[in-house]
């Protein structure tokens, strides 16, 4: 909970004005939007008039908004094939902002094609990032570093790893109330946490994405202590671990699952929508839905390591065949963990709320890692006096 505090702390933060700031229009004081950085001071804000913007920008470390003045559906900086459209690698804190733009046709060589961060903390809010490509990350990527990613659509990018997003290196950025959508990966439709750290990853809606090999959603590999609470992951495809894939040592503290809802693509055809392999005792993996109808198991942990299983309690892991399976299996009925059909609204009509008499309704823990004021759709959390398993409440 005290990562939560810290976000709202960070965003609060990067809001407050400066009474001694400048104004600088785009374009008319400067003629682009790099010239625009190139003169600002710290606390400028660099306001940019909607049209196409043929550049690659650098915030050469400097603690100044950019924001457009129309919002990103007519302000779009097209990086031109020619390097990520905006870097962020001089120690940038959370009071660089980049607010309101359409980010496309960005190339990252090594990471992030839209927007590069490396060993730096940005704020990256309200951005369309579309049309872009990296090795790591093709949206966004993150190399060693804690940015604040919140309120974007990541969509249409590609990667070896993290078609949308990818962290890469220890880092505790806030990723929270983003869409990341139809983008593709070699692994890691979606989002590739590589060694992501204490990364946290909240009210994300990850939905039709391609991962290729391993975690059309998210693909979650080596040291790894992210929180992943209340996202929407969904008909993502991947050949193993359609929505969710971790493979991670053996470590103090594994990263936290909590109150997901996790729904397989109709006719994804994966091994399992959640494979938890590796050395993963330390893994916690509570209150989540995963409705695995489309794919040949609902949880598989520990396939290729045999070591484990990782903590699994309060789960509705629903599949025909294999609901529970590796060093998971006979968990169904114990450690609060069930496998019925969760019942949701209506999967066709991307309608992911639990509906009357659902089993996943009052069936969770209210004593999970993490327990947020609000569902994922902005409804009171606990509702009848226990949480529901899954991101939605049924009010």
């Amino acid at each position: 909970m005290k990562r939560i505090a810290l976000l709202v702390a960070l965003v609060s933060l990067a809001a407050v004005p400066d009474s001694t700031a400048a104004t600088i229009n785009v374009p008319v004081d400067q003629p682009t939007i790099q010239a625009g950085i190139n003169a600002a001071l710290k606390g400028d804000i660099v306001l940019v008039a909607p049209g196409t913007y043929v550049e690659n920008i650098n915030f050469l470390g400097k603690a100044i908004t950019v924001k457009s003045s129309a919002g990103p559906a007519t302000t779009i900086i097209d990086g031109n094939a020619a390097a990520p459209v905006a870097v962020f690698s001089t120690n940038e804190g959370v009071r660089s902002v980049l607010s309101g733009f359409t980010l496309q046709n960005g190339v990252g060589s090594f990471m992030g094609g839209g927007v590069y961060i490396s060993y730096s903390s940005p704020t990256i809010t309200k951005n369309v990032i579309r049309s872009c490509n990296a090795g790591y990350g093709g949206g966004i990527g993150v190399y060693v570093g804690s940015p604040v990613l919140s309120y974007n659509t990541i969509t249409g990018n590609s990667a070896s790893f993290g078609g949308g997003l990818s962290i890469l290196g220890a880092s505790s950025g806030q990723v929270v109330h983003n869409t990341i959508s139809a983008n593709t990966g070699g692994d890691g439709g979606g989002i590739a946490l590589n060694g992501g750290g204490n990364a946290v990853l909240e009210n994300n809606k990850i939905v039709n994405n391609n991962g290729g090999g391993e975690g059309g959603g998210l693909w979650i590999v080596n040291v790894s202590n992210e929180i992943i609470a209340q996202n929407l992951i969904a008909k993502n495809v991947a050949s193993s671990g359609s929505q969710v894939y971790s493979s991670i040592p053996a470590i103090p503290n594994g990263f936290e699952l909590i109150n997901n809802t996790i729904v397989s693509s109709p006719a994804g055809g994966a091994d399992a929508a959640v494979i938890a392999d590796g050395y993963n005792t330390s893994e916690v993996i509570e209150n989540n839905v995963i409705d695995a109808a489309g794919d040949h198991a609902a949880l598989i942990c520990n396939p290729f390591y045999m070591v484990g299983p990782p903590i699994v309690r309060f789960n509705d892991a629903f599949n025909s065949a294999v609901a529970y399976g590796g060093s998971c299996t006979g968990f169904d009925g114990t450690n609060g963990n069930t496998s019925g059909n969760p019942t949701l609204v209506n999967i066709t009509k991307n309608n992911y709320q639990l509906a009357a008499g659902s089993p996943a309704i009052n069936a969770g823990t209210n004593s999970a890692p993490v327990v947020l004021k609000k569902d994922y759709a902005g409804h009171t959390r606990i509702v009848g006096g226990t949480i529901d398993i899954g991101a939605y409440e049924a009010q």
